[in-house]
């Protein structure tokens, strides 16, 4: 039978006090699993420790000890590691891990245990029965932070409860080699959570193997208040915001439909203002001054909004041609004076009558959130653009 290949993807940056330690603990758990043949390869990002000059030094001793140096960044090395192990060393099992010991290597036979039951992942994790971290204080609120707050609840990366952690053993076949590496954008730590993600979208089967997350062996920290981690947590927002609106499409196009009336409102509000100015000396009750005044500043907001809707929000469903774009025009300013003019500067108008002229801010606002929002929404989605 042919062995599976197994690669230990260890990245590293000044990790010369953990390399021999590493390679040579990975060789012995080779040892015992006749089924496998073990490769260890470093992807180092040029650590000026020397690092990988000890590496290529071990591995004239050790003839499965590979270097693949790439640019300094977990996410980058990372990605560059993954292509190296399944396109270079056909990999079928790529298994990363940090060099320190802070996950510990020997549970690398139980995860290859999971995968033979038919796991296509086994992740170690911190946060499950039998799992523990490290953490200080602060450590466990950035860490709360960004796995939990932003990945779990916020992206909803549910696969995992620990998305965080860089050690877990990966299939390749119809799982890692069908995640598109090239397009994966990401420089820091949270390539963590975005790999899980990328695999969950293969249909990957999912298991958590406790894990308990130790002090490292030796050597530095790569972990602080510095720089790098303002970067990360920034990442961090973006990317989980990122697969929040691709896994709620929905989502992103009412986002996209609130920018664009949170402009529409500006103008609606600064020309219900301007009008208000203009029109103050004409011979008509207040009420029917602010009428006239937000009717007349509503119609500006909404050509505003059929434009970037159609261009922007609603832009897979966007209207092209010329014929429809003035029909559907048409049918979006009807709909719109009802939603976004007759009720709204009615309620307006009402109100100004009831409790008088000093609130008319509030009774706009009012009209605005309560009234035209909704109705608009429902009326975009229904009517105007609605998928064919």
């Amino acid at each position: 039978m042919t062995k599976q290949k197994v690669v230990n993807m260890i990245t590293t940056y000044n990790e010369k006090e953990n390399i021999q330690a590493m390679v040579e603990t990975l060789e012995k758990i080779g040892e015992n699993e006749p089924n496998y043949e073990f490769i260890t390869m470093i992807v180092d990002s040029h650590s000026p420790d020397g690092t990988g000059e000890l590496v290529r030094n071990l591995a004239k001793k050790h003839k499965n000890l590979f270097l693949l140096e790439t640019p300094r960044g977990l996410g980058i090395s990372l990605i560059n590691g993954y292509k190296h192990a399944i396109s270079e060393l056909k990999a079928d099992i790529v298994i990363p891990n940090d060099c320190d010991f802070q996950w510990d290597p020997v549970l690398i036979p139980e995860m290859l245990r999971k995968l033979e039951e038919g796991y296509d992942v086994a992740v170690a994790s911190r946060h499950v029965k039998g799992g523990s971290d490290n953490f200080s204080g602060f450590r466990k609120l950035t860490h709360f932070v960004s796995n939990t707050a932003f990945n779990y609840y916020w992206a909803g990366i549910h696969e995992s409860k620990d998305l965080a952690g860089n050690f877990k053993a990966i299939r390749v076949k119809d799982v890692l080699d069908k995640v598109d590496l090239d397009r994966l954008n990401v420089r820091g730590f949270v390539i963590q959570s975005t790999m899980i993600y990328e695999l969950s979208k293969k249909k990957a089967k999912f298991i958590e193997v406790p894990a308990k997350f130790k002090d490292r062996r030796a050597g530095t920290s790569k972990v602080g208040l510095n720089k790098q981690f303002f970067k990360d947590i920034l990442e961090t927002v973006k990317n989980s915001t990122r697969i929040r609106f691709e896994r709620s499409p929905k989502l992103l196009k009412f986002f996209k439909f609130g920018i664009v009336g949170g402009i529409g409102f500006v103008i609606n509000f600064v020309l219900f203002r301007v009008f208000k100015i203009v029109f103050k000396s004409l011979p008509f009750d207040i009420s029917v001054i602010n009428w006239v005044a937000n009717a007349l500043a509503a119609e500006a907001a909404i050509i505003n909004n059929f434009i970037w809707n159609n261009a922007w929000t609603f832009a897979k469903e966007k209207i092209s041609s010329p014929v429809q774009i003035v029909s559907k025009f048409i049918q979006f300013n009807l709909s719109s004076f009802v939603s976004g003019i007759l009720i709204p500067s009615t309620a307006i108008g009402v109100l100004t009558r009831l409790f008088g002229d000093k609130y008319s801010s509030i009774y706009f606002v009012v009209a605005v959130f309560g009234l035209t929002i909704p109705l608009n929404w429902m009326i975009y989605n229904k009517v105007i653009w609605k998928k064919k």
